[in-house]
C-alpha cells in the first residue's frame, strides 16, 4: 500500500495492489500517525516500482505456454481427443477427471497471468469499477437459478426466444432479456437473433450454463453461492468488522451471518432446522453443494497423491466430520483392504448410515470394512487408534479457540503410528519467500507468487468462512502453531493444486 500526502493530513491517495486487481482513487479518512508510518515503510520494490516490457512479454508467454499446455492435455488424455469450444453442450471426458497437479497449475497460471495482465495494462479505476458492479453477478446468477433458465433450455439446443423463456418463467422478457445478455457476455448462455425478426433473441445453453446448473449437486452449489444465506450475509460484513464488539470477536454465533438473520447460533446448527423449514431447506442444500463443490477443487486428489497402499493391511481411516462420506466411497472403491470409520454430528451421521451408503456404497457395508459412529470434537474424541484422522473441510469452519479444542481431541486417542491429515485451503501470501522444503510451490515470475487469481478461490472462501462462520482459511504456518498448541508434530504439506493437506504426528505438548 502506497500513501501519498496531498497537502493536508487527511486527503490521501491510495495506491493498493492487490492479488486481482488494482485501483486509484482519492479517499478522505483521519489516520493516526503510526498507521501512516506503518502503510509506507512495508512497500516492496515490487508494488512500487514501474512495469517493465519484460515483465509484459513473460506474463504473454506464461500466458501461451499455459494455454498449450493444457490444449496438449485435451488431445492427449482423452477419447475426444479436442478442446471443447464454449458452444458444446456435450460433457467433455475429461470434465469430472481428478486433473494432475501440472494440469492444475497451468490452469492456474493462465487464470493469474491473463488478470495479472489485464490489471497491469488497464486503468486501475476501470478495473476496481468492473470489481465493484460485480455484486450485480451473483444477483443475475440468483434470477437465472430460480428461475431454473437452463433447464428450461436443456431440451431445446436451437434456443429459444427470450420472450418464450419469459412466458415459462414468469419474468418480465425486457428484464429477463437484459439479465441474460449480460451473462450471454461472460459465456454463461449463448446469444443469437431470429432471421424473421431482428428484435426476437434467442438464448441457447452452453457448455458453461450446462456445467453451472445442470445436476442436482451443481445448482444447489451455485444456489448456496448466489442465494441465501450467503449474499444477506455478505452484504453485513462491513457492519460486523466495524461494530466495536462483534469486529474484535471469535465466537462463532458473532459472524455477519447471525447480524443478517438475527439468530444467536452458529450456522451450522442453523442448518439443522429446528422449528425453521426454511433453514433446514438451506442446510440440505448446503449439503448437496459440497458434492459439486469438492469435484470443483478436485478434493479427491488426497486419494491419488497420499501413499495409501503404504499403510499396513486393514488400516484404519477415519473420516472425521466426513459428512455423507465421499472421500471414504473413493477410498474404498481404490482400496478395498481399508477399514473405515465415519464420524460427523448425530443427525448427519444416522442420515448418512440410512440413505447414502446403503444405496451408493452397499457392498462396503456387506464386507464389514465401515463403522458409524456420531461425535462432536467440541466436548469429545473420536474412535481410538485409527491409522489415519482424516479431517477434510472440517478445520476451516473453526476458529483458532474451537480449532485448538477438536484438535485436541483427535491427539488424544491417536496411538504412537496414528498421522492426522487436515485437508483445508493452504492460505499464501503475495510476497515471494525462498523455499524451505516445506513451502508450497510459488508460480514463477512475474506472476504472483500465489497465482494471484489462478488461485483466487481460496480467498473468496476465507471471505465466506468470515462471513458464514466468524472462522477462517490458513497458512501453513497457521496450521503448524495449531498443531504445537495441541501436541501434533508437523510432517508434511501435501500439495493437491487448488487445496491441500498438512500431515501432522504425534508429538509433545507445547509448553
Amino acid at each position: 500500500m502506497r500513501l501519498k500526502q496531498l497537502g493536508t493530513r487527511s486527503h490521501f491517495q491510495i495506491r493498493i495492489l492487490n492479488t486481482d486487481w488494482s485501483f486509484y482513487f482519492p479517499i478522505r479518512c483521519q489516520l493516526p500517525l503510526e498507521f501512516l508510518d506503518r502503510c509506507t515503510t512495508v512497500c516492496t520494490p515490487s508494488v512500487t516500482m514501474g512495469c517493465t516490457p519484460a515483465s509484459i512479454s513473460c506474463l504473454v508467454s506464461l500466458i501461451s505456454n499455459a494455454a498449450s499446455t493444457l490444449e496438449t492435455y485435451y488431445t492427449a488424455n482423452s477419447t475426444k481427443p479436442y478442446v471443447p469450444s464454449l458452444d458444446d453442450t456435450e460433457p467433455h471426458p475429461l470434465d469430472n477427471e481428478i486433473y494432475p497437479l501440472d494440469i492444475r497449475q497451468a490452469a492456474q497460471t493462465l487464470e493469474g497471468a491473463c488478470a495479472q495482465l489485464c490489471a497491469t495494462l488497464v486503468r486501475p479505476n476501470h478495473t476496481i469499477l468492473n470489481k465493484h458492479l460485480d455484486v450485480y453477478q451473483n444477483a443475475y446468477l440468483s434470477v437465472v437459478l430460480r428461475a431454473q433458465i437452463a433447464d428450461i433450455l436443456l431440451d431445446e439446443p436451437a434456443g429459444l426466444p427470450v420472450s418464450e423463456i419469459s412466458k415459462r418463467c414468469s419474468i418480465s422478457e425486457k428484464k429477463l432479456a437484459r439479465v441474460l445478455r449480460t451473462l450471454c457476455s461472460q459465456h454463461i448462455f449463448r446469444e443469437g437473433t431470429s432471421i424473421q425478426v431482428v428484435a426476437v433473441e434467442l438464448v441457447v445453453n452452453d457448455l458453461i450454463s450446462l456445467e453451472r446448473y445442470h445436476g442436482l449437486a451443481r445448482k444447489s452449489c451455485s444456489s448456496h453461492s448466489s442465494d441465501e444465506p450467503t449474499n444477506k450475509a455478505a452484504a453485513h460484513l462491513a457492519d460486523t468488522l466495524l461494530d466495536p464488539e462483534w469486529g474484535q470477536s471469535d465466537a462463532p454465533e458473532r459472524a455477519p451471518f447471525n447480524r443478517a438473520f438475527g439468530v444467536p447460533i452458529p450456522i451450522w446448527h442453523y442448518f439443522e432446522g429446528n422449528n425453521d423449514p426454511k433453514a433446514a431447506e438451506q442446510g440440505a442444500r448446503f449439503g448437496k453443494a459440497m458434492v459439486a463443490w469438492n469435484a470443483t477443487l478436485d478434493s479427491h486428489a488426497i486419494i491419488t497423491a497420499y501413499p495409501w497402499d503404504k499403510l499396513r493391511d486393514g488400516a484404519v481411516v477415519n473420516d472425521v466430520g466426513g459428512g455423507r462420506g465421499n472421500i471414504s466411497m473413493e477410498l474404498y472403491k481404490r482400496y478395498p483392504n481399508l477399514n473405515l470409520k465415519l464420524q460427523d454430528l448425530p443427525e448427519r451421521t444416522e442420515q448418512t448410515q440410512r440413505e447414502s451408503w446403503p444405496k451408493e456404497c452397499p457392498q462396503v457395508i456387506a464386507d464389514g470394512r465401515i463403522e458409524f459412529k456420531s461425535v462432536d470434537l467440541f466436548v469429545e474424541s473420536p474412535i481410538a487408534n485409527c491409522d489415519i484422522y482424516l479431517l477434510k473441510n472440517v478445520i476451516h469452519l473453526m476458529p483458532d479457540k474451537a480449532a485448538t479444542t477438536a484438535l485436541s481431541n483427535v491427539r488424544k486417542v491417536m496411538s504412537p503410528t496414528s498421522r492426522v491429515l487436515v485437508q483445508d485451503y493452504i492460505m499464501q501470501g503475495g510476497v515471494r519467500v525462498p523455499d524451505d522444503g516445506r513451502t508450497l510451490k510459488q508460480a514463477q515470475p512475474p506472476l504472483l507468487p500465489n497465482y494471484g487469481v489462478g488461485r483466487i478461490r481460496q480467498y473468496r472462501t476465507d471471505a465466506a468462512m468470515m462471513v458464514l462462520c466468524n472462522s477462517q482459511e490458513r497458512t501453513l504456518d497457521d496450521f503448524i502453531q495449531l498443531g504445537k498448541a495441541v501436541g501434533l508434530e508437523f510432517v508434511k504439506v501435501w500439495d493437491l493444486g487448488e487445496i491441500g493437506a498438512v500431515e501432522f504426528a504425534p508429538g509433545n505438548f507445547e509448553k
